[in-house]
């Protein structure tokens, strides 16, 4: 069975990738900035993303540990690490190519691309961009919401109403504005091959950390063709290959629509674990 080496494994993505793995029979050395315990796996120490050195010491403990698979799980890794692919000749990396994580990583480029290519996404806009709550109630609609253009999961979100206008206007574009889409919440994880086919299937999120926004707390399997298919959409239309979580809403009328997506693993894989086994077949690993 393979060696293979996962960052971030003391967080929900890379400690269930790194589970799963486990349970195939593969070895697994686990990476992550704070020391854990998790049974079974190598456990080695890295710095930070935000690190100066965090590129040489990935590179570096890979070859250490002579890993044949890296797979990077961690936000803030995941367009440093598709950036700098050119070093990992020795290791086949799961991601997808920089341009594609770069624009996954900004949630109005996101968004901005996807509008572009005809892939349903919010209404949505910069702050700089909206000058007066006419403009809002015009382009975007109440409720509407903002969050951070580059962060992660549900962090910095907060929902907005129209007597929060004084608000929004000292948001500056660090920020984006976006239509509250008020149906089902979804996070579909999918696995686009080098073919170009996908597997992927479709978790609803039933229970979410602050109320009707924010990460998912449990989720279960459905089935929804649409939310499926539009998540498909949006992978290939960045150009993706690759593990990807996609969030996904419904607007009242209940049409779907791309919130932002995740270039990596979703927190949830557990309960689609056959888009792991995908990604092992990809990479000529049987499980």
């Amino acid at each position: 069975m393979a060696r293979i080496l996962v960052t971030g494994v003391g967080g929900p993505a890379g400690g269930n990738v790194a589970r799963l793995l486990l349970k195939r029979g593969h070895r697994v050395i686990g990476a992550d900035m704070r020391k854990i315990e998790f049974s079974g796996i190598k456990f080695r120490l890295i710095s930070p993303a935000g690190s100066a050195t965090f590129l040489d010491e990935l590179y570096n403990l890979s070859l250490e540990e002579g890993a044949e698979l890296l797979i990077p799980t961690v936000s803030e890794e995941l367009p440093l690490v598709a950036a700098g692919q050119a070093r990992w000749e020795h290791i086949p990396v799961v991601i997808a190519s920089g341009e594609a994580v770069s624009i996954a990583n900004d949630k109005y480029l996101t968004c901005q691309n996807l509008s572009a290519q005809g892939v349903a996404v919010p209404r949505f806009a910069l702050p700089s961009q909206v000058k007066c709550l006419a403009d809002i109630t015009e382009k975007i609609g109440w409720p509407c919401l903002s969050k951070p253009c580059v962060g992660r999961g549900g962090r910095g979100v907060t929902v907005y109403y129209e007597k929060d206008w004084e608000s929004i206007r000292v948001l500056d574009d660090s920020h984006i504005l976006q239509e509250f889409a008020s149906g089902t919440d979804y996070c579909p994880n999918l696995y686009l091959n080098r073919s170009g086919n996908a597997v992927v299937f479709v978790l609803e999120k039933t229970k979410l950390k602050e109320g009707i926004i924010g990460n998912a707390v449990e989720v279960r399997r459905v089935d929804a063709p649409d939310v499926a298919a539009l998540a498909v959409s949006a992978g290939k239309a960045l150009g993706f290959n690759g593990p990807l979580d996609v969030d996904v809403r419904r607007r009242a009328d209940g049409a779907p629509v791309v919130l932002e997506i995740n270039a990596r693993f979703g927190a949830n894989v557990t309960h689609a674990p056959e888009v792991l086994d995908a990604m092992l077949a990809d990479n000529g690993f049987v499980s």
